[in-house]
């Protein structure tokens, strides 16, 4: 048959009750070509065992069992093994449209393919939240734009050239926000990002996730985003992520924490005082004008009373 055409990573960890449904669904994909890695990461329930079910019945799932070591670790080994010209990260709980692999003809030589999501709450209601038009990026300056102003930071809507990709691998030991710094951390490779209306991922809510915990903890919500704000700064290193990075940490990390101030102990205000100073117009070239007022007001009265 040939390499497949699409890699597909699953990490899976005590997903039992929701495994079988997430695999079935790639099972009736239009687009056949493709490879599944199920990455069982240390799972103490059924779920290993549904893994190899998979392997056993269907040569495309390659299973591997290893011992527990987070989402990011887990898609790393899958990574490892990619051979597919795409790859797709899927969660074990989740499921999508039959048509979620299909690729448009005039998408084929993108290098992100982002589709639509609908959300399934645990009543079983389903909100879509996103509406996606046919709409194809292509320059890097247009994909930095839409990434600084995204309301979307969900890696699985999106399909991702292996290319890309590259060596780049998950940061191991970074618990919330995994998606957006591993895609922030590609995008200086990215240059053709294509919006399509065909397919759809199907997020399902579940209230013990960890991003529910996150947003109830404002103490760890403010230490995750420094961490991150200062983990941005390094891929400055590309010369074209300068601008992209800094938007990010004036436009984006500065805002979230001025809304938490309230909350900042004397030496992380001092901290995003320092942060502060740096910031000039230009820092905010990319960012929506409201969020461009609103920063350059807090320059003018952060250092007043902070």
């Amino acid at each position: 048959m040939g390499e497949p055409k699409i890699t597909i990573i699953i990490p899976v960890y005590n997903t039992e009750n929701y495994l079988r449904k997430c695999l079935d669904s790639i099972l009736t994909q239009h687009e056949q070509s493709f490879e599944v890695i199920l990455v069982d990461d240390g799972s103490t329930d059924g779920s290993g065992i549904i893994c190899d079910e998979f392997a056993q019945s269907d040569s495309r799932f390659l299973v591997v069992h290893k011992q527990n070591g987070g989402v990011s670790s887990a898609r790393n080994v899958g990574l490892e093994m990619a051979v597919g010209k795409w790859v797709a990260f899927i969660d074990s709980d989740d499921e999508i449209s039959p048509d979620f692999l299909t690729i448009p003809i005039q998408y084929e030589d993108a290098d992100i393919i982002q589709k639509a999501d609908i959300w399934v709450y645990s009543n079983g209601v389903k909100i879509k939240k996103t509406v996606i038009n046919d709409r194809y990026l292509t320059s890097h300056r247009e994909v930095g734009n839409y990434w600084i102003n995204r309301t979307n930071n969900f890696l699985a809507v999106r399909l991702i050239a292996r290319e890309c990709i590259g060596d780049t691998r998950f940061l191991i030991g970074v618990k919330i926000s995994e998606d957006f710094l591993f895609f922030t951390s590609i995008l200086h490779n990215v240059n053709r990002y294509a919006f399509s209306s065909v397919g759809h991922y199907y997020y399902y809510q579940r209230e013990n996730s960890a991003m529910y915990k996150f947003k109830d903890d404002i103490r760890e919500d403010i230490r995750i985003t420094f961490e991150h704000l200062n983990i941005v700064r390094t891929y400055e290193c590309h010369s074209n992520m300068v601008e992209i990075c800094e938007n990010l940490v004036f436009g984006y990390f500065m805002k979230t924490l001025w809304r938490r101030r309230r909350y900042l102990t004397p030496e992380e205000r001092k901290c995003f005082k320092a942060i502060l100073s740096e910031m000039r117009l230009g820092s905010l070239s990319l960012c929506k004008p409201k969020i461009k007022l609103g920063m350059m007001i807090v320059k003018i009265i952060g250092q007043y009373i902070m």
